[in-house]
């Protein structure tokens, strides 16, 4: 059953916040500044869940150790609608755990009366973003754009998942995002999932025909136009969607990758246990994205901004 908390954010705060500073002594601020300077890649994937295909923490940290991933975003998703359920405060609990490894981000449902008290506990208790945004709610619902505009005052990201359709999250992207980055600035806004990646084209089917396009690119798309004009967007290139858009089309994508390269965020979405595939297809999503990249760019320091530093820049909305 999807998780549906009683809390209080006074209970919240009173329950949750000894366990948070008894954390390892890193604070919220020093997660997600990885030490660039040795000789090893760094690696920050933007896209991570716990409970994904009943994976633990344990197994989240082995995925990321097998595949060279410093740190991760840990996104929850507190309703379950996409068929994973992961409370915030699983994640805030990882964090104290592993405090060096885990970068919490928070969740939850913007149908409910609390849902900005919650996410402003949240940002209390340790938590630097909101994500994965994901409820079958049209993008130009005023709760989506109350949840935007607090993340623009605590100067976060934010991770949205759009997926057009009936049955879809955050619908109306083409219709309603530039609205929203033209009026908060602050915000970092990171787009993710099938609809996002299916305007990477200036052709895009209609999601009852396919939510994963294939074939050519037709240059002119929606994602080269708003990230060329809007600093404070970026791309999850995470999942099934991700590398269907970019590798449908190896001919556009390496000017794609150039020409957004401070805007293009490493990540998975992976459910993997060990970097291979175990329990999940017999293959992995963060092994197989990165040896697509390092093909693409042969650019150390254009890799590096995908791997990691762009997602410092999105975390802390530095240039």
């Amino acid at each position: 059953m999807p998780h549906k908390s009683n809390l209080s954010r006074r209970d919240f705060l009173a329950a949750s916040a000894a366990a948070c500073w008894a954390s390892t002594g890193l604070s919220a601020q020093d997660s997600g500044n990885a030490d660039s300077s040795g000789d090893e890649q760094q690696i920050i994937d933007c896209h991570l869940h716990i409970n994904h295909y009943d994976r633990s923490i344990e197994d989240t940290i082995r995925h990321m150790d097998a595949t060279g991933t410093t740190q991760a975003f840990i996104l929850p998703l507190e309703t379950g609608e996409g068929g994973v359920l992961l409370p915030t405060e699983t994640v805030l609990h990882s964090y104290t755990q592993y405090a060096d490894r885990v970068i919490p981000f928070c969740q939850t449902d913007i149908r409910q009366a609390d849902a900005l008290d919650r996410v402003r506990a949240f940002q209390v208790l340790g938590c630097r973003g909101v994500g994965e945004q994901k409820e079958h709610v049209p993008l130009n619902d005023s709760r989506i754009e109350g949840l935007i505009a607090l993340c623009d005052e605590f100067n976060w990201p934010i991770t949205i998942h759009f997926q057009d359709g009936a049955k879809g999250y955050n619908q109306g992207l083409a219709e309603h995002l530039e609205t929203y980055l033209k009026r908060y600035q602050r915000v970092r806004i990171i787009g993710h999932a099938q609809t996002w990646w299916a305007n990477i084209s200036a052709d895009v089917p209609a999601p009852t025909d396919t939510l994963y396009p294939k074939g050519p690119v037709k240059p002119g798309g929606l994602l080269d136009r708003l990230m060329g004009e809007y600093p404070n967007l970026y791309a999850d290139l995470s999942a099934g969607s991700g590398f269907n858009a970019l590798s449908r089309d190896e001919d556009f994508t390496g000017g794609f990758l150039e020409r957004n390269r401070k805007q293009l965020l490493f990540g998975c979405d992976c459910p993997c246990r060990d970097g291979k595939g175990e329990n999940f297809k017999g293959m992995c999503y963060s092994t197989r994205l990165q040896e697509f990249l390092r093909r693409m760019i042969s650019d150390q320091e254009a890799l590096d901004d995908v791997l990691y530093k762009n997602a410092q820049r999105a975390l802390t909305g530095s240039a």
